[in-house]
């Protein structure tokens, strides 16, 4: 059993067959993303896996802020050479503004690679992979779609903020059989090759988008002061830096 609580800010710890248990907070029922759902976005879906990762959905309270806190456990897995990842989704348009909403992420345990892809007028225009470490923060910019890739041999527990009204958009990311790159293993290597779904895609941009002032544990630190989060919910007042 791992305690998460100095990264996390909450009484949570990994067990060693990737569930959560608590104290003093009572955890929802995980949401479990299966062999079945995520097939379609695989690089090669031939794999004995049936249960990829655990998403814990309003993980403790926010909804007063108007934001949802999350809580999402990957373990490590390959799917032939493919690390495993998320599904992948865009977010839904900030009502009268071309800015679709933000969300901030922290890798409480293990190590992260976020691929983020921004698309107009139906193309991919740029793509970002982020390497993130436990105690890391990283924003999705508006206009982003992102998917998450475990690319260590321990499992990746990571939280995150967003806001609490709207629905992932998971089709776009479906139809093209996943994100604009796949991660795969090479000489005990992650290298990074194209989707050939996808017309064209632009070079991979190494960065890490950011918020400044975001602190982690990031659940503490938007109860301490909320209001450094309210660019997840009206994201045309601020600027993510990328």
């Amino acid at each position: 059993m791992i305690n998460l609580k100095r990264r996390l800010g909450l009484g949570i710890f990994l067990e060693k067959d990737s569930s959560l248990a608590s104290k003093g907070i009572k955890l929802p029922k995980p949401d479990i993303r299966t062999l079945r759902q995520i097939k379609g976005v695989l690089l090669s879906p031939k794999t004995n896996i049936k249960k990829f990762y655990y998403m814990y959905r309003d993980a403790a309270p926010l909804k007063k802020y108007g934001l949802r806190f999350d809580i999402t456990v990957i373990p490590h897995h390959k799917i032939g050479k493919e690390e495993i990842k998320t599904t992948g989704h865009y977010h839904a348009h900030v009502r009268k503004t071309n800015l679709t909403y933000p969300e901030v992420y922290q890798v409480v345990h293990g190590k992260a690679i976020y691929l983020l892809q921004k698309k107009s007028g139906g193309k991919i225009t740029d793509v970002i992979v982020a390497r993130a470490n436990a105690g890391d923060v990283v924003a999705v910019p508006p206009n982003y779609g992102h998917i998450t890739i475990n690319p260590s041999k321990e499992t990746l527990v990571m939280a995150n903020i967003v806001y609490g009204r709207f629905k992932s958009q998971y089709k776009e990311i479906e139809e093209k059989h996943g994100g604009a790159y796949y991660a795969v293993e090479k000489n005990k290597k992650i290298v990074f090759i194209k989707n050939p779904n996808y017309k064209s895609v632009p070079k991979i941009r190494f960065r890490k988008p950011h918020v400044q002032g975001l602190k982690s544990p990031i659940y503490l630190d938007c109860i301490k002061n909320p209001k450094k989060y309210l660019f997840l919910v009206k994201p045309q007042k601020y600027k993510i830096t990328i």
